[in-house]
Order: structure tokens, then sequence, then C-alpha cells
């Protein structure tokens, strides 16, 4: 049926459905521009001198405007007789009159007016045969196309009933079968289960899909028994087949409750019990100037008008549109980047906000506003998102992790998922310089270059085979490599994923750096993916990537918990925000022009205009659009924007009591002059179309209401203090009081107050620990609060040096030998000194360290109970080094609420099926007999191990245990 469309009879382009579509659009714009031209000519006409300049002028174009638009009416030809539209001249005006702001406002009105006519008659410029003729000429590919898209369905749907799958959309369609006969009445189904329910309600209907639609009034007895929620300027979901004018149409078509007995009624919930009265007047004011049915699907009337429903304490300036400037490169300079630019001068806005102690409010008290209080929400997270991310952390403003924007772009995952290519193909170059490269292999750019020389040809997997014929780390690397690869052929995804976390220590690594548990809930969060793929009956790690790297493509994120404390600011998408309110809004990257990919497309497709392609003239060389693919280019182009002008409504609406929105542009001010001449109260939906980004509108919108209700600024100083570019109204910040009293109790409170964070000043910001051991101590309590422990460096091995060693030196020794001796090795004291020699040969141990290094030591481990428990372990961890932060109150009480860094190396950490063991070796001359007691010293050194190890590897620590070298005893604590 649609093919048929293209080869229909027609004699007009008009009788198309696409012509139609292109005149009745049109149409619509001709009498806006009529209305806006009338309501200047009578503005005009109350000014003699500028009456006799430009009235006549003004009238007669909206005259021709209104004829045409009643042309466009009867058909394409007969509205192709009455273009171009004249426009007559308009007559000189020195001084601009009696109004001058008037003058330059008719003047700026008539040339927008002009450019939407003049694009217009460019529109309708070819006659009715050609475009018709050239419909007829696509309409075999566009028969084929759609026969193909019909095969391709068929042969989808068998491969899934041949595995036994179905997914979301199939079970959506076939219930929609089973529950609606073709014409759309209720099936017998559908009565019997409707019969069920006394009452079905839905919230959210303005995102509800015309199939969805179709199931829920069918459960409800042809909707007899329905109760919808919805906010038709919420509908942010299109691209999920979303439609909005679905529940726009029961908006426009029910009467007001109360009415009469059965039939359907509305009820308008205005009340807004989120955001405070100076949030809801910038909300309104913005889209009572921008919203409308042309452009946004409804009308911003008294009935969609916010009314604040909630009483809040005090009173803040009104929310904040700030231009900020993108400063001029230097000469030989790259010129600085405006998202960074905006970015930076928005942190600075907040530390200001945090600094300058400005409050919110918290049931109903008020309190300081803290990062934990913000929330930065953009259009595009994955592209904005990293760049407002390491600008924020850049300057000094916490930024929280464990977000869903930016998942594939975190570095553990974007290593992982390199890792994964790498095993399923490595002769991918970018992937396997970006293994090597990180930390899990650690190859610094040195040696990456040394790799690239060893073969001046072919890949770099190849150059790596190369060089790891010399170089003992790249062959230990091609060998972990292919057992990777081996295990990768044999393992499911899931255990594959799993082992190399295993394996590679990287839950561990995570931990060690900064955001451990955002990083570790990432690859949780990839483990996870990996199950669930393999659960839908796919398997296979090139289509498990191939899967990943469609889903990036789309722009969707694995969603997953936040993992920060609360005291960071939130950096999202507008649609991750929806449902969600902040103290304080942040809406970024408003300049960001809209994507019209959309309308770029070989063939564009739209659900009720069907296929619009390009026509090919093979014999010229050349393509260009077919009537119908501007007819659905600009339905589509009308849609995506009041999508982004719902976007922009539900971004506003997500601020409980501050809310600023950035923009950056290389001349602020030549933006808003260019702007300001059009800006007025009631956009029109045309001139809105024409603006390229949400920032123009927010600048019309600002211009338009005088500022009134959210101020425009130009970003100042370096220092973030924006300039108004006109006086806004004055709202206090504090209570007025009485002249010349000051309340006792608050001068009391003043005088008499104390630094809430005294101990915080004396703590350490790191601390080590040994260091532990010596806060244990009875007779140290008097000492300063942390001694600075001297660190012990290896001495260095010069020729002809003393090779006597001392015991700190010879301590170290003895953990180096512990770290890499081959325990199962030993079986007697030949066996250890055996061993001893080995790691002096090997460069592990210098001569003079070996030697200090106590064989028997050695031979009673590997025989004690403890080594036999070492070597029937799952895995054994040898010189693990960790740094995490830990709550200061673990060591100092009364300190609650700050944290330093712990930093320590576990001598050895056994793996065993209920829990972790620790083991600290220590080389005191002691006798079995001394050893509990000696133990006990350490007790708070093996704690905080025992603590650190739990917190990286998420398991429990089932012992704790010193083992004493010399006299071979082992001590559980």
């Amino acid at each position: 049926e649609q093919a048929e469309l293209f080869s229909a009879p027609a004699e007009d382009a008009g009788q198309t459905p696409w012509g139609l579509e292109l005149l009745s659009s049109a149409q619509a714009e001709l009498r806006a521009w009529a209305r806006e031209l009338e309501g200047l000519a009578q503005e005009i006409s109350a000014h003699e001198k500028m009456s006799r300049a430009y009235l006549e002028s003004f009238s007669a174009t909206a005259s021709a405007m209104l004829g045409a638009a009643v042309r466009a009416g009867e058909g394409w030809e007969r509205f192709r007789e009455v273009l171009p539209i004249e426009f007559p001249r308009i007559g000189p005006l020195r001084g601009g009159g009696e109004d001058p702001e008037l003058a330059e406002r008719a003047k700026a009105q008539r040339e927008a007016c002009k450019k939407a006519v003049r694009r217009l008659e460019r529109d309708f410029a070819q006659p009715s045969a050609e475009l018709l003729r050239d419909m007829r000429a696509t309409a075999p590919a566009m028969r084929a196309l759609l026969r193909l898209v019909l095969d391709f369905d068929e042969e989808y749907t068998r491969r899934k009933r041949r595995r036994s799958l179905l997914d979301f959309s199939d079970l959506e369609h076939l219930a929609a079968r089973l529950l609606t006969e073709p014409d759309g009445s209720p099936t017998e189904t559908a009565r019997e289960v409707s019969r069920r329910y006394t009452e079905v309600m839905v919230d959210e209907y303005q995102d509800v899909s015309l199939v969805q639609d179709m199931i829920i009034r069918a459960v409800s007895a042809g909707g007899r028994r329905l109760f919808m929620v919805g906010d038709v300027k919420q509908s942010i979901y299109r691209f999920r087949l979303a439609d909005p004018t679905i529940f726009l149409g029961k908006y426009e078509k029910y009467a007001d409750v109360p009415r009469r007995e059965g039939e359907p009624g509305r009820v308008f919930l205005r009340e807004s019990f989120r955001s405070r009265p100076e949030v809801v007047d910038a909300v309104n004011a913005v889209f009572g100037c921008l919203m409308s049915k042309g452009l946004g699907e409804m009308d911003y009337d008294e009935r969609a008008r916010l009314r604040s429903g909630l009483e809040y304490p005090g009173v803040v300036p009104v929310p904040e549109l700030v231009a900020v400037p993108v400063p001029q490169a230097e000469e030989d300079e790259e010129r600085p980047d405006k998202l960074e630019t905006e970015a930076a001068y928005a942190a600075r806005m907040m530390r200001r906000l945090v600094e300058s102690g400005a409050r919110v409010s918290d049931g109903g008290q008020l309190r300081p506003v803290g990062y934990g209080d913000m929330a930065v929400l953009l259009r595009s997270v994955n592209v904005s998102g990293p760049v407002w991310r390491r600008v924020l952390s850049r300057e000094g403003v916490p930024v929280e992790a464990g977000q869903s924007g930016g998942f594939f772009e975190a570095a553990e995952v974007s290593v992982m998922l390199s890792l994964l290519a790498v095993i399923d193909n490595p002769r991918q170059d970018v992937a396997l310089i970006s293994v090597l490269r990180s930390a899990l292999f650690g190859f610094t750019p040195d040696e990456l270059t040394q790799i690239r020389l060893a073969s001046g040809e072919g890949d770099f997997y190849a150059a790596l085979c190369a060089r790891a014929e010399s170089d003992e780390k790249a062959r230990a690397f091609l060998d972990t490599l292919a057992g990777f690869r081996d295990l990768a052929r044999d393992s499911e995804l899931a255990g594959l994923l799993w082992t190399l976390y295993d394996r590679l220590d990287c839950m561990a690594l995570c931990a060690s750096l900064r955001d451990g548990e955002g990083r570790r809930a990432r690859l949780m969060r990839l483990f996870e993916l990996a199950r669930s793929f393999e659960a839908s009956g796919w398997r296979g790690l090139r289509r498990f990537l191939e899967w990943l790297r469609s889903m990036r493509e789309r722009g969707e994120e694995p969603a997953f918990p936040d993992e920060g404390g609360g005291a960071a600011v939130r950096i999202m998408s507008i649609h991750r925000s929806k449902g969600l309110e902040f103290p304080v809004v942040f809406i970024g990257d408003t300049a960001r022009q809209f994507n019209s990919a959309d309308q770029r497309g070989s063939v564009l497709v739209h659900p009720t205009l069907g296929l619009g392609p390009k026509y090919t003239d093979a014999a010229r060389g050349i393509e260009y659009p077919t009537l119908a693919r501007r007819a659905v280019a600009r339905r589509l182009e009308r849609e995506q924007l009041s999508e982004e002008l719902r976007l922009l409504y539900v971004a506003m609406t997500r601020a409980r009591e501050r809310l600023f929105i950035t923009c950056a542009f290389p001349d602020p001010q030549k933006k808003i002059a260019r702007l300001e001449p059009g800006a007025r109260e009631r956009m029109p939906a045309d001139e809105l179309a024409s603006m390229r980004s949400m920032a123009e509108w927010l600048i019309s919108a600002a211009l338009g209401t005088g500022c009134r209700a959210l101020t425009l600024s130009i970003g100042g100083d370096e220092e973030g203090e924006p300039k108004p570019l006109r006086p806004a109204p004055v709202r206090e910040q504090m209570e007025p009081q009485p002249e010349g009293k000051v309340p006792s109790e608050e001068l009391d409170e003043a005088l008499n107050w104390r630094y809430p964070h005294a101990l915080a000043s004396a703590l350490p910001s790191k601390l080590t620990a040994t260091e532990l051991k010596s806060l244990a101590e009875p007779d140290k309590e008097a000492a300063p609060l942390l001694p600075r422990a001297a660190r012990a460096f290896r001495r260095p091995q010069l020729e002809g040096a003393d090779a006597h060693l001392n015991a700190a030196e010879r301590g170290t020794a003895a953990h180096l030998a512990l770290r890499y001796v081959r325990l199962d090795a030993i079986g007697s004291l030949d066996d250890a000194r055996r061993e001893l020699d080995r790691l002096a040969a090997e460069g592990k141990l210098s001569a003079a360290e070996a030697a200090a290094v106590e064989p028997e030591g050695l031979l009673k481990l590997a025989a004690s109970p403890l080594g036999r428990r070492m070597a029937a372990a799952e895995r054994v961890l040898r010189e693990f080094p960790f740094a995490l932060l830990c709550p200061a109150e673990r060591f100092f009480p009364g300190a609650g609420g700050e944290e330093l860094l712990l930093q320590g190396v576990v001598d050895c950490c056994l793996f065993e099926p209920d829990g972790l063991v620790i083991v600290d070796y220590k080389t005191d001359r002691i006798s079995a007999a001394e050893a509990p007691e000696r133990a006990g010293r350490y007790a708070s050194q093996l704690e905080s191990y025992a603590w650190a190890m739990s917190q990286i590897t998420g398991r429990s620590v089932k012992a704790k245990l010193v083992y004493f070298l010399r006299p071979g005893e082992a001590v559980e604590l």
C-alpha cells in the first residue's frame, strides 16, 4: 500500500499525502507571519511618523500572505501562482521615529518574515508534473525496498522461533494481536481479561506507543475503566516509539471534571510540589514564550502553567542563564575548547556557591549547600560528560562516579574491552597497544617504540612477535595472551571475563586507584552484561563485542547504582534525570547544535507519512529530494525540535531551589545582539524552528520576557562573576532586621564559635600500616599524633663496599626472598640454599642480601603447617601493596566524617574457600615462648591489613597470622 502511493494517479502534487503536508505547513506558517505583521502594524499605527514610513508596507504584506494562505488550501499549482510574495519597500524613518525600539523590532521582524517566505518559495519552485514524475520513477525501488524489509522480518522471525526466542517488540505485537481485531475492536480474550479489572491505572501515559495504547484500551473495557496520568510536556522518548499525540488527543477531547455520567473527563494538576516559586516562575516564563502547537505540540496556556505548591523558607535569586565567552587564541596557540571553557566556568560558579555559604532547604530548615546537592544535566552525556567530569575534577570540584553516562569511556572498561578484542583477534593495533600500555601489563612508551622498530612492516602484533624473540617481557605477554585465547575457545563468556579479572588482579588494581568502588562497580556491570548476553541464548566473544558496539553506537549506556558518597556533583543525561530532583541544577552545553542526522539518511521514514527517498538521475549523475522526502524531512524536523523543547522543560523542572543554565559562544554579545531584535514574549514557532540550539531559544525567551524570571548574563572574570546584561529584579537573600537591633542569641553563637573540625586539622593525610603499631603502644600516648617513620632504602651495591647488612636491611632481604622463593621446591637445607642462589642469579636479590637470609628459616616455613596451607591455597598474593581511603575514625576516635589514605604492603594473603588468611612475616630475634606476647604488638597492623584486603577483594578475612622466621612459629591473632 505504501509503495503504491508513489505511483498513484494524481494531477496535482497537493493530491498526495506529502504535498498536502507541505501545503498545510505553508498555510499555517503564512497565517502566523500575517498575524505577526498585523500586530506590528497595529503598534505602528499609534505613531504618526512611523505610520507614514511603515504602515502601508506592513499591511500590504500581511494581506498578501493571508491571500497566499488561502491559495495554499486550493492545491499545489494554485499556490504557486501567487508566488513570489511581494514585500513593498518601507519608507525612510529618521532617528527611529517616535519609538526607536519599536522601529528596530519591526524591521527585524520584517526581515525574518521575508527570509521565511523566500524559503517557502524555494520549497514550491518545482511544478507538480516534475514532482509526480520523480515519485513514479522511484516507485519500483520503493517496492523492492519494502519487499526486502518484509522478507527480512519474516526470516528474522523464523530464526527466532527456531531458537525459541522472543524480543520485547514480539511480546507487544503478539499481545496486541491476541487482544484486538484487525479493525481495533477488542477480541473475546480481551473482554475476558478486562472483566478481571475494576480499573486500570497507567502513569506516564504521554510515553506510550500506539501498540501499548491498543493493549491498554483492550484490557480496560475499551478505555472505560482506564485512569491515566501524564504530562505531554515531559514526553521525551519518541526514539522508543513513544507517541505524545495519543495522550494529547485525550487531553484536548475530554471534558473537564465534573462531567456527564459515563463520559471521559480530565483534571488539570498544575501544582508543582518540587520547585520553589523562583524556579516555577522561570519555567512558566520560558515555555510561555517558546511552547506552542507549532513547536512542542501543545500550547503553554493557563491550563499548562505550573503553580508552586510548596512553601520554601527565605528568598533566593532567580534562575540564571550565563553566556560564557570562549577566549580568542593567542598567535600560534590552539583555540580553547568551547566545552572545556564552559565547564570550567560552571565549576567556578559551583565553588563560589559553596564558599559563599548559600543555603538550601532540608526538612523545612536551611543548611549550607554542598556539592552533593548539585547535578549537571547534559543533552548528550556520551559526548559532553567526559569533558565535564575531567574539567570539574581539575578545578577541584568533586564529581560522583558510578553513573551510567561514560560507562564505555571509563578506563577500566575500555581496557577490558580492548583485551577481549585482542583475545578475539590480536591483529588490532589500537586495541593491542591500549592493552600493552595499560596498568595490567605496564609497557612504557619507550618499550612500545622498541616493539614497533622490531619490524618495519606488518601490524603491531607482528612487531610484538618479532620483539619477543629477544625480549622477555614481550614473550611473557604473548604467552599470557595465548593462554587467554585457549581459554576463550573452551569457556563461557562470563567465565572467561571472571578469569581475566582474577588472574590479572583487576579488582585489586581498581581498588588501589581513585574511585576504586566506582571502577569495581563498572567491571562488575560488564560481567553482568556478559551473563545477560549468554542467558539470552547468544554465544561467542565476537558477537558479545559486536553487541556492545551496537549498544554504544545507539547511545545506550548500561545503568548501575551510584557508588558515590553523596558529597559530589552528579553528571547525567537529561533523559536519565527524568523523575529525579536536585536542590541545585546546572544545565550545560546548551549551545550544542541540534542533531539533524534523522533528516540526512538516504531514505527517511515516518510512521504516518511513510518513506522519503531521494531521486537519483543516473544520466546526469545527480540526486535530489523527492516530494515525499521534503514532506517527511519537514515533519521529522518539527517533531525532533518539539522533543528538544520538551527535553529542556524536563531539565529545568528538575531543580528544586537553584537553577543555572550555561552556554558558550566565541562572542556572546554578538550572539545576543543578533537575537534581541526578534525576541518577544510569545515567539512564533517557525522562527524558533530556524534556530539551531537550546541556547538560542533560551536567550530569545529571556530577552522576550525582559529577564524578569530568568536573568541573562555574560560570563565574567576568572572568579566566575557573571555580568548581568540588564538589571534583574532585586531579591533579598536575608530577612530584614529592625534597624539597630542584633539578635543576642546570634551574637553569642558567633562569638563562642569554635572550629568544628579541629581534630581533622591534626590528622595526617596519609597513614602507613606500620605506623599503627606506634599508635597502639601505651607509652607513646604523649608523643605527637603521628611520628613520621624514617623510610629504609636499600643500600646501593658499590664495588668493594662492605657487604655487611644492618638489621633493617636483613629484614628487607628476608621479605624479598619470601616474595620470590618457591616453597614447594624446598625439601632440605640444600634446596633452600639453591633457591637463594637462584634468586641472586636472577637479580631478585643481591649477593649480600642472599647471604643475609637464613636458609633454615625458609626450610622451617616450607615444612610448617603454614607452608602446607600456602601450597594448598586457591591463590597466594605475596608482597601485595595497597593504598585506599579509610574512615579516620577507625584509628582516631572522634574523627567521624574524615578520611585518610591508608598505605601498606601485605606480606602474604592466602585465598581459601571460606575466606582470606593474612600472614605477616617477622624477623625478630626471639624464642618460640616469646612469640605470642610479641605478636600482640602487631595486632593493629594486622587489623589494618585485614580491613584493606576485605575492601579490595570483597571477601571476608577469617584469620590473621604473625609468622616469626627465626623460631618458625605462627601466632594467630
